[in-house]
């Protein structure tokens, strides 16, 4: 078991256990580097066949997740060995599974299911279409986990090759029994499994939302899937129709790919008997009615023309309803007004827009309990499916595809996928294909699992200076690409010779956003952004320059620049603030800022400037918040090691130096009862000093010749802080 506080690979900090099998261990971890959050699953190689197995399994569910770009498939973003023990480092997923929601209220509403069968079915096709396919195999409610927001992830991808006979609701090596097809289990003898295809994981998923909508588990008495409308009459005849295909016996009689499916059931009201004997009274009275359409030919051009105009004011009236529920805060009612204006007329990109901006912002907005109000993933889903479907050649309408690309590059780090959409471009674009090549340069480099940095910063230099010349200071695309220039120089700060070019650039930006006057941004984001990256700037120069005081200096303005423009966003959200025992965004922005303009004081030897920030963060935060321990225990490091450099010998504290020793023994009494101090590496490596010093246990030694060559200004440290 890894200790909370393991930093693995100098970035990936365990902060907590958050699930464990039978031998492996997740954990959630936070990545330091770009301050996100990761789970990391943790499985140690004991030599046992049984460890070995798993391990294979793991490993292919590695290989698979680290090519994979798709919203519902999680992504591979690192694998780490270290000293024997395998980390696979992936996305954190939050929510709980489908499984524990039909547990605790049974079968869910038939529209929730039809869209959860969309993206399931959306993530499947993908799979099926990768190069070489794959083939889930293991489809089942367990394995399907529901984002707080109501979007889907789908999980596990370690089924294994052989197979074993197991208990009706066990996990085989191909499949559960009750969601899987009939080819992947043989007989006794295991003949006959390997007949998988994509028909299989079609059959799966039919089970599985078999199960979600009628809330009868196809792994419990009768062991069978029946018309659904037998256990429920109120549900659709379409549906239950789409659901008895893909659950055939013979893969020939189910649907032949997934596409098949999602057809289906976009449109599975359309497959309702009441819908088509409707449509049958339809067509007898388009067929009365022809020789009235014939005799007013002449009208109807200008009847179509008609409709046209009605079909664009109702576009530009969702539009407008859309806007108007966003300025009162209902995101979702203004995602459904968005949504049914590019499905009524998806050839303009104004709607798209709008709808991918919407979830962005909602995704930078937070409830008490830590969530947003939509899912930007799930948000993305929707276009992107629209996309590959072609709807209203949606899939070459460079302003959509632009704004999605750099949404996945922004907002999700998720550069495979944003290449993918940059590379759709038209390079010929004038006002997106130049920018798309520069951004699909950089995003394909850094979807690489091993970045090479100085290609990449050769291309971020030069999309750099392309955007400082490029764009007016009144083009909002000048600062939105500072933004992310900005970022990626943040992220890559260590590298050599970086920092000097990213304190050229990111100062320049900062003072051409001072020149700014649109209304297309909010320049308080951005400046949020730039003086975010300037601290880590100049905090990297710092450590090896000649002037270390002037740039730790730039770095406390620059922290205090962006605390200012926190305190707004704390102010405008009001929901949640600063303190508290929530680890929110706002928190750990805020406890990171402060401990770095503490960092830049004792980089100044600035000992009392330090200290008065330590004392101030731990006001703000109080003793039960879940970053404490980090403060407190910091604070307590500083003031140990300030008379460590002084005398080594911590029996000889006492008499030298009895001001900063109170001060230390009252700073650690007061960190005894911080939240989770006692799992602090730093605070355990300390302890047993500063109980020693504490309880007198040390014999005070005399030492004339140290004490003459103590200046009595140095006796007094602590004081001046206090």
């Amino acid at each position: 078991m890894t200790k909370e506080g393991t930093v693995l690979d100098g970035k990936y900090e365990i902060l907590t256990e958050v699930g464990r099998g039978g031998m492996s261990i997740v954990y959630l971890a936070r990545d330091n580097r770009l301050n996100k959050q990761w789970a990391v699953k943790e499985i140690k190689d004991d030599g046992k066949k049984s460890t070995k197995t798993l391990l294979k399994g793991l490993e292919r569910e590695a290989n698979i997740l680290k090519n994979v770009d798709h919203p519902v498939l999680p992504r591979i973003v690192d694998i780490l060995n270290q000293d024997g023990t395998i980390y696979v480092v992936m996305d954190f997923i939050e929510g709980t599974t489908i499984s524990d929601r039909l547990k605790s209220e049974g079968a869910q509403p038939q529209e929730t299911v039809i869209e959860w069968g969309l993206q399931l079915a959306s993530a499947l096709d993908y799979l099926h279409n990768m190069n070489p396919p794959v083939i889930y195999r293991d489809m089942k409610p367990s394995n399907v986990m529901i984002r707080p927001e109501g979007g889907v992830k789908l999980i596990d991808f370690g089924t294994a090759k052989e197979y074993v006979i197991e208990n009706n609701a066990d996990t085989t090596a191909l499949g559960t029994r009750g969601y899987a097809a009939p080819e992947q289990f043989g007989d006794a003898q295991g003949r006959g499994i390997y007949n998988t295809d994509a028909r299989t994981d079609i059959y799966n998923l039919g089970a599985t939302l078999y199960h979600i909508v009628t809330g009868k588990n196809p792994c419990e008495p009768p062991y069978e899937i029946k018309p659904i409308r037998e256990w429920n009459p109120a549900l659709s005849s379409g549906l239950e129709k789409i659901l008895l295909k893909c659950t055939q016996a013979n893969p020939n009689d189910r649907y032949q790919s997934c596409a098949e499916l999602i057809y289906d059931l976009e449109h599975y009201n359309e497959l309702d008997d009441a819908y088509r004997k409707k449509n049958k009274r339809k067509v007898a009275s388009f067929v009365a009615t022809t020789v009235l359409m014939v005799a007013s030919a002449a009208a109807s051009l200008y009847g179509y023309n008609g409709l046209k105009q009605i079909k664009l004011d109702n576009y530009n009236t969702y539009i407008e309803i859309g806007n108007d529920y966003k300025v009162q805060g209902d995101y979702e009612a203004a995602a459904e007004q968005y949504k049914a204006a590019f499905e009524l007329d998806g050839r303009d990109s104004e709607a798209y827009e709008k709808y991918i901006q919407l979830h962005i912002d909602a995704s930078h907005e937070l409830h008490e309990d830590g969530s947003t109000p939509l899912d930007l993933e799930a948000g993305l889903n929707v276009v992107a499916n629209r996309i590959k479907s072609g709807y209203d050649r949606v899939d070459k309408n460079d302003a959509v595809l632009y704004k999605l690309a750099l949404t996945y590059f922004d907002e999700l780090n998720d550069y495979k996928t944003a290449a993918k959409y940059f590379s759709m471009v038209d390079t010929k674009d004038g006002d997106y294909g130049e920018l798309a090549e520069y951004y699909g340069s950089v995003a394909l480099i850094m979807s690489s699992t091993d970045v090479k940095t100085s290609e990449l910063m050769e291309e971020v230099n030069s999309f750099a200076e392309y955007n400082k010349t490029r764009f007016t200071n009144d083009d909002a695309n000048k600062f939105v690409n500072y933004k992310t220039i900005g970022r990626i120089y943040a992220t890559y700060i260590n590298d050599n010779g970086v920092a000097e070019k990213a304190e050229e650039i990111m100062e320049q930006a900062v003072e051409d956003l001072e020149q700014y006057t649109g209304t297309a941004i909010d320049t308080n984001d951005y400046f949020f952004a730039y003086y975010d990256n300037l601290s880590a700037i100049y905090s990297t120069i710092a450590k090896d320059s000649d002037d270390a005081d002037y740039y730790n200096d730039m770095v406390i303005e620059s922290c205090n620049e962006y605390l200012n423009i926190l305190e707004i966003k704390v102010e405008e959200n009001g929901e949640i603030g600063i303190g508290g025992d929530e680890d929110n965004v706002y928190n750990t922005a805020y406890c990171n800022k402060m401990l770095q303009i503490a960092a830049a004081y004792k980089g100044k030897g600035d000992y009392s400037q330090a200290v008065k920030v330590y004392k101030t963060i731990e006001e703000r935060l109080g003793k039960n918040n879940v970053l404490s321990a980090r403060v407190y225990a910091e604070h307590i490091d500083y003031a140990y090691t300030n008379i460590e450099e002084r005398q080594q010998d911590p029996s000889k504290w006492q008499s030298l130096y009895v001001d900063d020793v109170n001060y230390l023994i009252s700073i650690y009494d007061e960190s005894k009862d911080v939240k989770d101090i006692s799992k602090n590496k730093t605070w355990k490596k300390r302890k047993k000093t500063l109980d020693s010093l504490e309880n007198g246990d040390f014999v005070i030694q005399e030492d004339t010749e140290n004490e003459e060559q103590i200046d009595d200004n140095e006796q007094s440290i602590v004081q001046e802080g206090e």
